[in-house]
């Protein structure tokens, strides 16, 4: 018994030494000089860590990814504020830490992030047919206590409504461009109405927006119902902007996050008519020498 004990302890140790190991070669990582590095990969895969690191973002690395990224194509267009936009707030914790997420990611970039939620305040809205599988979803399902969550918010400014009329009001008020968007809003109606914010001119929206669809795995979610449908609508009707998946994006990130479930719900639409669609990003370094990898594996 005693031996079992003790072959215990020392697995034990030796993957607590393990850890601590490599969490002081991603600090080193970290605290090296990137700016010789021939993708920009290593350095926001810091950045992004470093937003995680704090209690409320590590909760939502979707949009931690989301916003150091679209923060970092801003930053690079030289454009000093951008709008991030969460549609299904519901209690609003998913918002708070939106909030959290940009107020650290404007420190990092120097730029100004507006932070707006958009939601009916009643909960969900009656579904229409079996796109928005009422099989899933019921009527008022989610429903926002607006005045407690007012409490908790420090800066973002809730868009309350049905979607389609919500959008078209937000749009006229002139943003900053829209950088990064959350889709939590199950229905494929919903979400079709939340993508019009895509047909703003060019002033309104960033040349490439990312995109994070929180229903679009599992259940009975599919490419003719829900979000899916909706994004698959709007690429048929449009010629020159497109919404795609970020193809392969576990290899980018730090290895850790590499099999989490929202790094395959990680989107980017694709403005191919904006005029600053083929301007420099900073994600492939000038000149390219080919000898940086993509992230740092421990």
């Amino acid at each position: 018994m005693k031996r079992v004990i003790k072959k215990s302890l020392a697995a034990g140790v030796r993957k607590l030494r393990g850890y601590v190991r490599s969490l002081e070669e991603e600090n080193h990582s970290c605290a090296r000089d990137h700016n010789q590095d021939d993708f920009a990969y290593p350095s926001l895969n810091c950045q992004f860590e470093s937003v995680l690191s704090e209690a409320e973002a590590g909760k939502k690395p979707s949009y931690a990814w989301g916003v150091v990224h679209a923060a970092h194509l801003a930053a690079q267009l030289n454009i000093k504020s951008i709008s991030v936009l969460e549609f299904g707030v519901a209690g609003g914790n998913g918002l708070v830490i939106l909030e959290r997420v940009s107020e650290k990611v404007e420190r990092i970039f120097g730029l100004r992030i507006d932070v707006y939620g958009f939601d009916t305040g009643k909960g969900l809205p009656k579904p229409q047919d079996y796109r928005d599988l009422p099989n899933l979803y019921l009527e008022s399902a989610f429903p926002m206590d607006v005045e407690k969550l007012q409490k908790r918010l420090n800066r973002a400014r809730l868009q309350l409504g049905l979607v389609g009329e919500t959008v078209v009001d937000f749009m006229n008020a002139r943003p900053a461009p829209v950088a990064f968007v959350s889709i939590d809003l199950d229905y494929y109606s919903s979400t079709a109405d939340a993508l019009t914010l895509l047909d703003a001119g060019p002033k309104f929206l960033l040349p490439r927006v990312h995109f994070y669809f929180d229903d679009i795995m599992g259940f009975t979610n599919s490419e003719f119902n829900g979000e899916r449908l909706a994004i698959a609508e709007f690429n048929r009707a449009h010629e020159k902007r497109k919404i795609s998946p970020i193809y392969g994006l576990q290899y980018f990130l730090p290895p850790r996050y590499a099999q989490a479930e929202w790094v395959a719900e990680m989107y980017m639409a694709h403005l191919f008519d904006h005029p600053c669609y083929g301007s420099y990003d900073g994600l492939v370094r000038q000149p390219f020498n080919g000898g940086t990898n993509l992230r740092d594996d421990n």
